[in-house]
């Protein structure tokens, strides 16, 4: 089995859940059998492969070519989308012009807008006027098209394949991929771990989405010890110069991290809150838990399907609702129930078997 994935020109220059999601599933699949070669040419070399694998629902700008040319190419494509529907972040949480011009204009003209801007600098860094297409602007009939015309799609949970089916009335079919933790280096070092019981992490980029401006502000005054582990997103500098302004002596910052040393952040900590807009369901929660913390999740996107009952909750546009949820996390009593469901269900393991069947499927 050859399958060529293609993915972001800049996955692991500017690295995020979905890097470590494609580069855990590809070595994973390697231990399988299967050959997997990332790429991200605008026109790539598709002899010799089975399959190919595309990502991100709203990179509408790549995709669209992509699939076109796995068309003329008779090969089979599936695409994993990690979408999840923008309105109410878009409404309530993202700021600046970017936030003035979703209010303004709804939810899909500026995701067709967004597009657009993303194509114009992928033009002027790889040299390819092909992106730089008008039909890009009408981001709802273009995500709709890659779903009509894929043979697969491989979202992260059933809540995230309700939310497409609904979104954009596609006819196609759905596998869902659970997202992973890597249990090898994502675990307690032993049970009387040497945790700091009034720490909490939050780890993830630091851009509006990912809300730690109100994770902050929830915190601040309190003798809760906060430690942010992060680097501005691509278009969140502003963002986080805001979250250096505000943080109290409380607060400590720290830039993105390498798997083992991420592994001991985690393991300093008695909590790790995720007060994100939305989450399909945030991998650093899957990471932190299999570690030994406890979790703080946003109750948007498809946090419960993973957590169930094992985590506190929190409401993101409420910082009082984040504190009461890191209160209680902090004396919520120790249990290995959740570790023990993803151990069972969540790794990287059974994604690229899952991954694996999928494309075979396809491929017959």
């Amino acid at each position: 089995m050859r399958a060529l994935w293609l993915v972001r020109p800049n996955l692991t220059s500017r690295p995020g859940g979905d890097t470590t999601q494609i580069l855990r599933t590809q070595e994973a699949l390697h231990q399988l059998g299967a050959e997997v070669t990332l790429g991200s040419d605008s026109k790539p070399d598709y002899a010799g492969y089975d399959v190919v694998h595309l990502f991100h629902l709203d990179r509408v700008w790549e995709n669209m070519r992509w699939v076109r040319q796995t068309q003329e190419q008779g090969l089979p494509c599936v695409l994993s989308p990690i979408y999840w529907p923008t309105q109410e972040y878009d409404r309530l949480g993202r700021r600046g012009l970017q936030g003035a011009l979703s209010r303004q204009l709804g939810s899909m003209p500026y995701a067709g807008l967004r597009a657009y801007q993303h194509a114009l600098l992928s033009t002027w860094h790889q040299k390819e006027f092909r992106l730089l297409h008008p039909r890009v602007l009408h981001f709802e009939a273009c995500a709709r098209t890659i779903l009509n015309s894929v043979q697969r799609v491989l979202p992260n949970s059933l809540s995230e394949q309700f939310q497409i089916e609904h979104q954009f009335d596609c006819e196609t079919t759905f596998t869902v991929i659970p997202n992973a933790a890597d249990l090898s280096t994502f675990r307690p070092q032993h049970e009387q771990c040497d945790r700091n019981a009034n720490k909490v992490i939050s780890v993830g980029r630091i851009e509006p989405r990912k809300n730690q401006l109100s994770l902050i502000r929830a915190l601040s005054g309190t003798p809760i010890q906060l430690s942010i582990v992060g680097q501005p997103s691509r278009f969140g500098h502003r963002y986080a110069r805001q979250c250096y302004r505000e943080a109290g002596p409380n607060v400590t910052f720290h830039h993105w991290q390498s798997s083992a040393s991420l592994a001991r952040h985690y393991r300093q900590a008695r909590v790790h809150a995720c007060t994100s807009w939305y989450e399909t369901p945030g991998l650093a929660s899957l990471e932190a838990a299999s570690s030994g913390c406890h979790v703080v999740a946003t109750d948007r996107g498809a946090t419960r399907e993973y957590f169930g009952d094992h985590v506190d909750y929190c409401s993101p546009e409420d910082p009082r609702s984040i504190r009461s949820a890191v209160e209680k996390a902090l004396v919520r009593e120790s249990s290995h129930e959740l570790r023990d469901t993803i151990a069972e269900f969540m790794t990287w393991q059974q994604a690229a078997e899952k991954t694996l069947d999928a494309y075979k499927s396809v491929i017959q």
